[in-house]
């Protein structure tokens, strides 16, 4: 089913982290690698047929128009045992960028009554292939956040046999592990970071996602409800 979206996002801040695998070839001890993925462009355009959100127009006797996705909206939850996931944590609120031009509107927060001032970003989300781990066959997704410069990835997993009704309401997050020869860090920057994984395509991108599906999940994005009311302000 085709779900009409007003409002669709999701936030995500996406810092650096140790990885399993060193640029110069070293093994860690990591045990979850959680690096920052990043290409200069983003891999995925409109000319993508499963990119959400998306325009649609119906020729019907309504002549209805706007935005379109299989992501649900709303209120979602990273759950995880871990303390840290580079960046997602806590609560994103989802909604759309508006009825002429679709992309996610991303508000991200520790606490849930925090959304609406919460770090906002803009994505979009990406069905960019398939994979199997566990003899089952997952959809592999990725969050694309932002446009200029580039876009930051999140690696999504989902299992098509839960059945769902209207749009997709949970993803199994995967970990992110560069491939080697792709880590960009400056030295002596004092605290700041700059460690990232450069991806050049979606071909990197899609074999990545594959890899990361035969690794333990990090956690569960869950869609937990609809967006809260904003609360009434007391004069």
């Amino acid at each position: 089913m085709r779900a009409l979206v007003g409002s669709l996002a999701l936030a995500f801040s996406l810092t650096g982290a140790p990885a399993m695998a060193s640029d110069e070839g070293e093994s860690d001890e990591a045990e979850v690698a959680l690096e920052r993925l990043h290409a200069p462009l983003p891999l995925y355009t409109f000319d993508w047929p499963d990119l959400w959100p998306r325009s649609f127009t119906d020729d019907g006797p309504d002549l209805s128009f706007g935005c379109a996705s299989r992501v649900a909206f709303g209120d979602w939850q990273f759950v995880s045992e871990l303390a840290d996931y580079g960046g997602l944590s806590g609560w994103t609120r989802i909604e759309n960028y508006g009825v002429f031009h679709c992309a996610a509107n991303l508000h991200e927060a520790e606490e849930r009554n925090e959304l609406a001032e919460g770090e906002f970003s803009r994505g979009l989300f990406a069905l960019i292939g398939t994979g199997r781990a566990a003899g089952k066959t997952y959809e592999l997704w990725v969050l694309q956040q932002g446009f200029v410069p580039g876009s930051s990835y999140i690696l999504l997993a989902r299992d098509p046999a839960v059945q769902e009704e209207g749009a997709i309401a949970r993803f199994d997050v995967l970990q992110r592990e560069c491939p080697r020869g792709r880590l960009r860090k400056a030295e002596d920057m004092d605290v700041w970071l700059t460690r990232y994984c450069a991806i050049e395509s979606r071909d990197e991108l899609l074999a990545l996602a594959r890899e990361m599906l035969r690794k333990p999940f990090v956690g569960e994005f869950v869609r937990m409800g609809d967006v809260l009311p904003e609360p009434a302000k007391v004069e």
